[in-house]
């Protein structure tokens, strides 16, 4: 039933550039996906999109992914064509190192890269300490649009998303991946009458902890909320079970997530034959969940992570198998009636 291309479509969202609060070209190219499913797309004054699905008018049931992905910030510009950065969002300072970045100014994108000193130039205590923020530094003079370079502008780390063993590895797969299964679970909606209200909530400056998702969950009055994220794939991390690339989303259980919500998600996948995995979550998630479930007097809120590899780096990667059982539960769960 699934027309739409998995991989073409993680790879699209992969390769465009949308650090928080600059989601736009990502937001621009999901509405234009997703708006053949849907019965309208609408944005919220802080560049949240929102695709609407109408169901039964019982009940309201918003379903979320965060757009953006981390990337950095010019704080300042020294002499010889050099910009100091900050980053946007959690990312490792090993990880700037020798990379091309995109840096995006008034005029245009300028080119810059993250240089290192050569290993035949290394002293012994260079080769001990690994640099932080405030010794790293993006080299633009060789961009023609170098000296347009100020601070404020915002950059990314360039990346090409490639396929490898059938699974997508490239940037910003942390949340594209649930992007990408909220455009193929809207298509889904063509062969599963949703019986609730449906809203697909693509929200902005997740990783800053910004404002995106709970100011809709606000603003529609939801009466449920699925959040769709990302989690560890494939990491062994002791007391906790491995979730795995290609065994499907990870239902998250714990004090975040509505338990009745759960119960019912879980029925669902194994009485339809999708493949999930069960992850604890024993504290606040470091999603939207721990916002969302908060709003107004409260929202039955439900977590479901899609497993990915090296998060915030620009190699993340992802299985579209997983993808794909994520689009499949959550056209299912807009099929759950409200009793009464």
């Amino acid at each position: 039933m699934i027309n739409l291309n998995i991989k073409k479509l993680l790879v699209d969202l992969s390769q465009i550039d949308g650090p928080s609060g600059f989601e736009d070209p990502v937001l621009e190219y999901i509405e234009k996906q997703i708006s053949p499913y849907v019965d309208r797309t609408f944005y919220n004054k802080i560049g949240t999109l929102i695709a609407e699905k109408k169901g039964e008018g019982k009940e309201k049931l918003g379903i979320f992914a965060h757009v953006d992905e981390v990337g950095h910030v010019v704080t300042k510009i020294e002499e010889g064509g050099f910009a100091r950065l900050e980053t946007v969002g959690g990312v490792d300072p090993k990880v700037m190192f020798a990379q091309r970045v995109r840096i995006y100014t008034k005029k245009g994108i300028a080119r810059g890269v993250v240089g290192v000193l050569p290993p035949h130039l290394q002293k012994e205590e260079h080769r001990k300490r690994v640099p932080d923020f405030d010794k790293i530094f993006i080299d633009v003079s060789c961009s023609d649009l170098g000296k347009d370079v100020s601070v404020g502008d915002v950059g990314v780390i360039e990346s090409t998303p490639v396929e490898i063993g059938g699974k997508i590895c490239g940037k910003a797969l942390d949340n594209r991946a649930s992007c990408a299964a909220l455009i193929v679970a809207a298509e889904l909606l063509n062969f599963i009458k949703n019986k609730a209200d449906v809203y697909f909530i693509f929200s902005s400056q997740e990783e800053i902890g910004g404002p995106g998702a709970v100011s809709v969950a606000y603003q529609l009055e939801l009466d449920k909320a699925i959040v769709l994220d990302v989690t560890h794939g494939e990491a062994k991390i002791p007391g906790f079970p491995q979730i795995k690339l290609g065994n499907g989303p990870a239902l998250g259980t714990g004090p975040v997530v509505d338990r009745e919500f759960y119960a019912e998600v879980a029925e669902l996948a194994q009485k339809n034959g999708v493949k999930f995995q069960i992850e604890p979550v024993p504290g606040r998630s470091g999603t939207d969940t721990d916002a969302v479930q908060l709003t107004r007097t409260g929202i039955r809120t439900m977590l479901v992570s899609i497993p990915l590899m090296y998060m915030h780096t620009p190699v993340e990667v992802v299985d579209p198998v997983d993808v794909q059982e994520t689009a499949r539960l959550i056209a299912l769960c807009t099929a759950i009636k409200k009793e009464g």
